[in-house]
């Protein structure tokens, strides 16, 4: 069996019809082929930024250890400071403490020197008057004895 074709019904516009069908097809597989490509590239772009995020994540959570680390290091240290401050706020405290005592001393001191010197200063003027005493008594009495 022949097929047979009848030349009248065929004209240009059946052709253009079924190249412009046949083209349509074409297209949609290149389309289709197209799409599938960057559905792929995307999905593997999709892992690697998946991956890369995890890794990120991972990092992130070891330098947040490590700063937490740091930070509890660090509180503890800030404790000790305080601890300092007090005892230096005592030490200063105690040394002012001293410090009145010396005052209070050299004072106490320094008015028993000045009663000593009072005293000496009497002592003294009485044994100038002594001796004056006693020299007026020689000259008054008989240079024999």
């Amino acid at each position: 069996m022949a097929l047979d074709i009848d030349t009248r019904t065929v004209n240009i516009n059946t052709i253009i019809s079924i190249a412009g069908f046949l083209a349509t097809f074409v297209l949609l597989g290149v389309a289709w082929g197209t799409t599938q490509a960057t559905i792929r590239d995307l999905e593997q772009w999709r892992e690697g930024h998946e991956s890369a995020h995890r890794d990120l994540q991972g990092t992130i959570r070891t330098s947040n250890a490590v700063f937490d680390e740091q930070i509890n290091v660090l509180r503890g240290q800030l404790g000790k400071l305080d601890q300092l401050e007090y005892r230096m706020a005592l030490i200063e405290k105690g040394h002012d403490a001293i410090d009145t005592r010396i005052n209070r001393i050299t004072e106490s001191y320094s008015n028993q020197f000045a009663d000593f010197r009072t005293q000496l200063s009497s002592i003294s003027t009485q044994i100038a008057l002594t001796n004056q005493t006693l020299q007026r008594m020689e000259a008054a009495s008989p240079a024999g004895r």
